[in-house]
This record gives structure tokens, C-alpha cells and sequence, in this order.
């Protein structure tokens, strides 16, 4: 897998010296700077990364089947096929593509469509998974439009195929996944359906339908349901690789790339319980990179953290409206810097 990021950024210091942050909101954030896009759209930097995979791979973009792409916003065009572009622009216009829409969480859902696929068909190589965002006006503020979250631009990519075909960097030994669709209705509340795109204030403002759904049914229920989810989905992928939660294997578990406030209220006290693994945040020079948190946590973890064969790592993902997932890693015994994924 590969994180491709534009090598542009806006530092925390210049959005409070603007006026779109307190200095209270910046600490609460916990992000330095974000990696911004001056002219690559969403699925040009999804591309950068999935030929950067299968370059590392050492794969023919012809062996892949299946591309599976995922975002949450604008991808330069309406009306038109994303995963089309990304599947032509690496290479592998044979394959079938399509995309996945979960919110946050689609590139950990990617991930297990992909294994699924690759159960299912006999015939299939590989799966090349991309995500791709770029968070820019005037449509959006990288800065506001959330709360407790920045936003980054970025792509990534994970080329997938069963075991045995060569070294990989992983094997996915379990993916669980725990929903609660009531809260869609945060992501709305207030508003009512509409036409077309940004027709209530021209620009994406998540702030507004949770600051009313939250003054209507508070915070308290919304943080018990996600932290028992968050418990929910460690405990089964867990349970589905055959591991207790006090397993030494067990290096890490790499949280998703919210603010420092969101992580230390919602995810910390649940892994603090039940891990003795190390949570690593990697999005200080990031921020949250939507459906791309999990696929860049994953080659984070391999690039930055002493792993080593047989090593075993946990990675996380929410999505709004909500889906969490947790995924369990290993590091193979003939893993190689130079192999597939």
C-alpha cells in the first residue's frame, strides 16, 4: 500500500492568524499542518498512488481485475465514473471498477470487498483499492467545515491478492465492522432534503446539523454507542484472527486521523481498557484524510514503526452516520521491503 500527498500544506498557525481557528481550537485539533492539492484533483492523486502500489508490488497493472475506488468529496467532474479514471489512468482499463460510498470508513470496506472478491472468484488476480479526496474552496474549508477535524488532501492505495503469490507487506487476518444508522440523522438534522448539491449554504458545513442534533439529543448517547462499537469491532477481529487482546504479537493499533480532543474522548479510554498495545496517532502532519485514514495508516505503520516478521498490528476506522471497522495485520514471516502488498 501507498500514501501519495501533494507537496503543498497550510500550517495551523497561518488558519488561526486568518481567523478560522482559536488558538483553543488548534490545540484541541492537535494537527501542525495539512497537505493541500494546488492543482491535482481527487482522482489524479488516487492514480499517483495506485500505480506507486503496483510499482511496489513489482504487479502488472494487467493482473489486476478489480479496481475499487472511494471518497467522500467533489471529484471534478459531475455526473460522471471516478473508479473508471483511476482503473484507466494505472493502467488497467480491463478491469472492472466501481466505488465504494461509506463515508470515512469506505476504505476500510473497500479492503474487505476486496477479500470477499477475491474468495468469491477463482478467476480474479488482484484488487487494486484507491481512495482520494482534495478538500478545497470554494466548496469546502478545510479548517471549518467540521468540527474537532482538518482536513487533508491526499491518495492512497492497497493492491490486494490472496496469499501465496509472492512477499507481501501484510496479511489481512480478520476485518469486523459494527454499524449504528441512527445517527445519519446528525449529519442532516435540521435541514431538509434538497435538490442538488450545497443547496442550503454553498459550502459543505457539517458544524451546523450536529451543533442542532446535539442540542436536541446531546452527546452523552452518541459517545456510549461509539464507544461500545469501537469495543465491539476490536473484540471480534480479535475473536476472527484467533487472538486475545494480551497477545505480545499485538505491536500497535493505529487510531483514525480525527483531532487529538475526538481521539483522547472517544477512542482512547476504550483501547487504554482493553489493549496493552501501543495507539499510534500518525495524523499530526495530515489531519483527517477521509476515506484515506486507513489505507495511510497501514503504510505508515510499515514505514515508520519497527515491525517485524510476525509482528501483529490493529488498525481503525470510523465513519459518519456510523460504520466502525478494525482490522487485524501481520506482518508475514517472508516479508520483504521490495514486495507486493
Amino acid at each position: 500500500m501507498t500514501s501519495w500527498f501533494p507537496p503543498d500544506h497550510e500550517s495551523v498557525e497561518d488558519a488561526v492568524a486568518a481567523g478560522k481557528l482559536t488558538a483553543q481550537d488548534a490545540e484541541r485539533l492537535g494537527v501542525g499542518r495539512l497537505p493541500a492539492s494546488a492543482d491535482l484533483s481527487a482522482p489524479e492523486m488516487a492514480a499517483q498512488a495506485g500505480r506507486a502500489a503496483l510499482e511496489r508490488a513489482g504487479w502488472s497493472p494487467s493482473q489486476v481485475g478489480l479496481v475499487l475506488h472511494t471518497w467522500i468529496y467533489h471529484q471534478g467532474h459531475d455526473m460522471w465514473s471516478p473508479p473508471h479514471y483511476v482503473a484507466h489512468a494505472v493502467g488497467a482499463g480491463g478491469a472492472t471498477p466501481y466505488g465504494v460510498q461509506q463515508g470515512c470508513n469506505a476504505g476500510s470496506l473497500a479492503l474487505q470487498l476486496a477479500a470477499m472478491h477475491l474468495d468469491a472468484d477463482a478467476g480474479l488476480d488482484a484488487v487494486l483499492v484507491t481512495t482520494g479526496d482534495r478538500f478545497c474552496p470554494p466548496g469546502m474549508d478545510r479548517w471549518t467545515s467540521d468540527y474537532g477535524l482538518g482536513f487533508g488532501d491526499a491518495g492512497t492505495a492497497a493492491l490486494v491478492h490472496r496469499g501465496g503469490a509472492g512477499p507481501d507487506d501484510y496479511a489481512l487476518l480478520s476485518l469486523a465492522t459494527a454499524t449504528d444508522a441512527q445517527f445519519e440523522l446528525m449529519m442532516r438534522h435540521g435541514n431538509d432534503f434538497s435538490p442538488a448539491p450545497m443547496w442550503h449554504d454553498g459550502f459543505i458545513d457539517l458544524r451546523t446539523p450536529k451543533k442542532s442534533y446535539l442540542a436536541q439529543y446531546g452527546k452523552e448517547k452518541f459517545e456510549t454507542v461509539a464507544g461500545r462499537n469501537i469495543r465491539k469491532v476490536i473484540a471480534d477481529s480479535l475473536h476472527d484472527a484467533g487472538l486475545e487482546p494480551d497477545d505480545p504479537r499485538i505491536r500497535y493499533i493505529a487510531l483514525p486521523r480525527l483531532g487529538a480532543s475526538l481521539l483522547d474522548s472517544i477512542y482512547g479510554p476504550v483501547i487504554d481498557e482493553l489493549l496493552k498495545a501501543e495507539a499510534l496517532r500518525f495524523g499530526a502532519d495530515t489531519g483527517h484524510l477521509g476515506c484515506g485514514d486507513f489505507l495511510a495508516n497501514l503504510a505508515d505503520l510499515r514505514d515508520r514503526m519497527p515491525l517485524q516478521p510476525g509482528d501483529i498490528a490493529l488498525v481503525i476506522s470510523g465513519g459518519a452516520a456510523w460504520t466502525w471497522a478494525c482490522a487485524v495485520v501481520q506482518v508475514p514471516q517472508e516479508h520483504s521491503v521490495a514486495g507486493g502488498e
